[in-house]
Parts: structure tokens; sequence; C-alpha cells
């Protein structure tokens, strides 16, 4: 474990520097408005002390500095009974932080859709949804379909042309009649038909 700040409740929102050591067996915090001054151990603006643990709950006591803001140090949070956690053993080495100012942001409604790759996802996803094309083709029947009529929708599998399953309106019918040498009759049917097909990208 190193020693480390979990949590601040201080005001004002500025930067300040920030010690934290062991010393007699005990946390001792010190506050500071510079790095310079952390660095020569002068004008501290707030210090405290607490026995070790984790997200230990702090009160710090104001020193002669005021933060360099102008505004005096207090509690962020009033509700809040402590000023800062930490968290640390008796071996840990000093060490020196930097914390603040603090920017308060606007919630995010959804996280999924702040990076760049989700919201472009989301875009071809809904272009998705509403373009297609419509490709129209002249089909020859086998033979005449009495129960065929204009605006059916028709489920084709044509192996010459690779079609498995796919699925035409019909938007007209023409019945082509043919006699053979033998004077015998024969019928069939040609179709001009739509296909939808979704673009995808």
């Amino acid at each position: 474990m190193a020693l480390e700040v979990t949590d601040w409740n201080l005001s004002p929102n500025q930067r300040f520097f920030v010690r934290l050591r062991v010393t007699t067996g005990v946390f001792e915090i010190d506050i500071f408005n510079t790095k310079a001054d952390l660095d020569a151990n002068i004008n501290r603006v707030a210090f405290a002390t607490a026995s070790f643990g984790t997200n230990t709950p702090i009160e710090v006591t104001a020193d002669s500095t005021e933060p360099s803001s102008g505004d005096p140090i207090t509690k962020f949070n009033l509700d809040l009974d402590y000023d800062l956690k930490v968290s640390g053993a008796i071996s840990d080495p000093e060490v020196k932080l930097q914390i603040g100012p603090f920017t308060e942001l606007q919630p995010i409604e959804d996280a999924l859709l702040v990076t760049e790759a989700m919201i472009q996802a989301r875009a071809t996803l809904e272009l998705n949804r509403g373009t297609h094309s419509a490709f129209y083709r002249t089909l020859q029947l086998d033979r005449h379909y009495k129960a065929l009529n204009e605006g059916d929708i028709i489920d084709l599998s044509l192996t010459k042309r690779g079609l498995v399953n796919e699925l035409n309106r019909v938007d007209e019918i023409s019945i082509e009649v043919s006699v053979n040498e033998d004077g015998e009759l024969s019928m069939l049917d040609v179709i001009d038909v739509t296909v939808f097909e979704d673009v995808v990208r």
C-alpha cells in the first residue's frame, strides 16, 4: 500500500499541494498553496494527524496562511463529517500530491455514445434501418398461374440466377400464348417485379 488521498471534501476549489508522511506512528497531513511552499515547508494552509488505515476520515485544522483564492478553508459538502480521507500503512514512504482544481461536468446520460467509434456505429445502424435500393426485373415463369395477382409478394428461388428465397413484389403480369405445330395451346406468365434490398455500409 502507498500513502494516498482517497476522498477530498475541502473548499475553496483551487490547486492545493499536499504532503503525506508517517511520523511517530501516525499520518501527518500538511496542505500548502504552492509546490515551492511545500518544498520549503513554509506558509502552511492546514494540517492534521490521524491513525493508519484505509479511507481514514480526516478533519484538518486551518493554519495561519489563507488559501490563495482568498476564501477560508472549509468543507465543500457540509453534510459530510470529514475534510478528506487517506489510506496507508506505517511503512509507506512520504508522498507529495497536487490536488484540484476540479471541474463540474454535465451528466452523461448515455456513456456509450461518447466515443467516436460508437457514434459512427450508431449512425450507420440508423441509416441502414431506413435505407434501401429497389431493383426491377422481368421474369418469365414456367406456366400460367391463375392465382397470381399484381401486388402479390412472391418467394422466388432461381438456380440459374442464384436466387434463394428472395421476396419480390409483382408489379405487372402479362400472359404469353403460343400454339405449337401440333396445334397445342400453351400459356405462361411474364411478370415485372421489384426487389427491395437494404443498403448496408
